[in-house]
C-alpha cells in the first residue's frame, strides 16, 4: 500500500497538469491572448487569427506542498551518496515528509488547446472575439489525515477514524465555443464579457457524504455513503458473476463524443486611476456542465469492512503479484450502480486582481496579479510581482515572481511580431535547482510549472497610444 502511495506523490510531483494559460501574459500588451484573462483588455490590430490548433498550447504541472526534496533524501553511505524514499529505514525522515504538508495536499491539472482564435474591432470602442478551445480540467484534494494514518499509523493501538468525505476527486474534458465584448465606456474604464457554450466530453467526479474509514490493527471498516461517477464515450465499468468490480473495458466509442452540456461566463473590468496607474480584476470559468451521456457509477459497500492487511516497503514490492490482494479487496468494497442519475459539476473559477504602474512612456512597467482558483472542498492562490518591458512596438517581455513559493518560481514570457505574425512563448514557475538521479537530472525544488505556446496573425496593427489598449 505505502508503495502504491510513494508512486502515487511521485506522479503528481513531476507529471501533473496544470495549464492554465501563463500568468505573464496578463500584462503582455502586445500579445492578443491577453483578453483570455480578462475579457475587457482589447487586443492591438483591426483583426487577428489565431493559427489552428496551435494559435495557444498551455501544459504544465503542480501539486501545492510536496517538492521531490520531501519525498527523497539523500545520505552519503560508504563515501557514496544516495538516494532514498523519506520512509527508509537509512534516513527516516517521516516527521518532515509529514511537516511539508499543510492541511490539504493539492493536485491540480489541467490543458488548453486553441483550435480556433479570431477578433475583431468593430470601432475605437468596440472589440469582439470568437474561440474554440478543447480543455481538460482535474483536480484532487487529499487531507494530510490520510498521509498521516498510512506513514505514520495508530498511537498506542488506538483506533483511527477517517472521514474520506474529506477527499474529493474532480476531472473533467471538454469543448468551449466562446463569444466575447469588450467595450471601452470612457477615457479610464473597460468592460468586457464572454459567454461560452461547453460541450462535454468525459468526467470522473466524487460525491461522499458522511463517508468513515476506521481502522484498527486487524480490521478496517467503511461506512456511510457516496458515488463515484464516471462519464465516457470509451469505457465500461465491468463486473463479476458475483457482483464485484472487475475493472475497464473499451466500448468503441470516440472520445469526441458529447455526453453532455453547459455553460459558463467570464466578465473583466479595468480602470485608468492615472496615465501611469491602472487596476483590473475579472472572474473566469464561472459555470457548469450537466451530464447526461453515459453515466456510471460506483457506490462503497455499506458496513464493509476487511481484516488481515499487512503491507511494508521493501525490494520485493516491485514484483509482480505483490498489490493483488489489496486490488481484490478495493473492487469488494465497491459496487456499480445499475441506475446512475443525470448529474451536474461545477467548472473550477479563477477570480484575478491586478495593478500595473507604468514607467518611461510605458515602456517598462510593473505589476501585480492575485489569482485564486475554487477547486471542490478548498481553494487555491498565486500572487506574482510582474517586470514588463516594451522596447520597441514588435517586442515584449515579461518577467515574473511568485511571492508564495520563493526564489524557484521565477517565470519569463516573450512576445514577437514578425511583420503580421505573432509568435508567443512563455514558461511560469522555472526550474532553478536540480537533482541527479539514475544519471537524470530533475528539478527538485518546483511545485508547479507552465508552458504555453503559441502562433497567429495581426492585421492592421497600429499602436496610437501606449495607454489606449489597457
Amino acid at each position: 500500500m505505502k508503495k502504491t502511495l510513494l508512486l502515487l506523490l511521485f506522479g503528481m510531483i513531476c507529471c501533473t497538469l496544470s495549464a492554465q494559460i501563463s500568468n505573464t501574459l496578463y500584462f503582455d500588451k502586445q500579445n492578443y491572448r491577453q483578453h483570455h484573462l480578462n475579457p475587457s483588455f482589447q487586443p492591438q490590430g483591426k483583426l487577428y487569427v489565431g493559427v489552428p490548433v496551435i494559435s495557444t498550447i498551455a501544459v504544465g504541472g503542480g501539486n501545492t506542498d510536496l517538492t521531490l526534496t520531501d519525498v527523497f533524501k539523500t545520505k552519503k553511505i560508504d563515501g557514496q551518496n544516495k538516494t532514498f524514499l523519506f520512509c527508509d529505514k537509512n534516513v527516516m525522515a517521516t516527521d518532515e515528509f509529514m511537516d511539508a504538508i499543510h492541511g490539504r495536499e493539492q493536485i491540480h491539472a489541467s490543458y488548453q488547446i486553441g483550435l480556433f482564435d479570431a477578433g475583431y474591432r468593430i470601432n475605437k470602442k468596440l472589440f469582439v472575439s470568437f474561440s474554440i478551445n478543447n480543455k481538460m480540467e482535474s483536480s484532487i484534494s487529499i487531507p494530510k489525515e490520510f498521509f498521516q494514518f498510512f506513514f505514520v499509523g495508530m498511537e498506542n493501538g488506538e483506533k483511527f477514524d477517517f472521514r474520506l468525505d474529506k477527499m474529493s476527486i474532480a476531472a473533467t474534458i471538454y469543448t468551449e465555443y466562446a463569444g466575447g465584448i469588450s467595450a471601452k465606456i470612457d477615457e479610464n474604464l473597460s468592460l468586457g464579457a464572454k459567454a461560452k457554450f461547453l460541450v462535454g466530453n468525459a468526467n470522473m467526479s466524487s460525491n461522499l457524504r458522511n463517508l468513515h474509514l476506521t481502522a484498527s490493527e486487524d480490521e478496517w471498516q467503511v461506512s456511510g455513503s457516496g458515488n463515484i461517477r464516471i462519464t465516457t464515450p470509451t469505457q465500461e465499468i465491468t463486473v463479476s458473476e458475483t457482483d464485484r468490480v472487475s475493472g475497464l473495458k473499451s466500448n468503441g466509442g470516440k472520445i469526441t463524443e458529447s455526453q453532455g452540456h453547459g455553460f459558463s461566463i467570464d466578465a473583466g473590468a479595468n480602470y485608468k486611476i492615472t496615465d501611469e496607474l491602472k487596476i483590473s480584476a475579472s472572474v473566469l470559468d464561472l459555470g457548469f456542465l450537466a451530464w447526461t451521456g453515459n453515466i456510471q457509477e460506483l457506490n462503497p459497500r455499506e458496513n464493509f469492512s476487511y481484516k488481515g492487511v499487512e503491507y511494508e516497503v521493501s525490494e520485493d514490492n516491485g514484483k509482480d503479484g505483490w498489490w493483488d490482494p489489496y486490488k481484490t479487496r478495493f473492487k469488494r468494497m465497491l459496487k456499480k450502480n445499475d441506475d446512475p442519475k443525470h448529474y451536474t459539476t461545477w467548472l473550477s473559477t479563477k477570480l484575478l486582481v491586478a495593478g500595473e504602474y507604468s514607467l518611461m512612456n510605458d515602456k517598462i512597467s510593473i505589476g501585480a496579479l492575485s489569482k485564486t482558483y475554487f477547486l471542490r472542498k478548498a481553494t487555491r492562490e498565486e500572487f506574482i510581482l510582474s517586470a514588463n518591458f516594451r522596447p520597441i512596438e514588435y517586442f515584449s517581455g515579461t518577467f515574473t515572481y511568485n511571492l508564495f513559493d520563493g526564489w524557484n518560481n521565477i517565470g519569463i514570457g516573450l512576445t514577437g511580431n514578425a511583420g503580421p505574425i505573432n509568435l508567443y512563448a512563455a514558461i511560469d514557475h522555472i526550474p532553478l535547482r536540480y537533482a541527479s538521479m539514475s544519471g537524470h537530472k530533475i528539478p527538485c525544488y518546483v511545485r508547479d510549472t507552465r508552458i504555453t505556446l503559441g502562433m497567429g496573425v495581426i492585421i492592421g496593427y497600429k499602436r496610437n497610444s501606449r495607454f489606449d489598449n489597457f
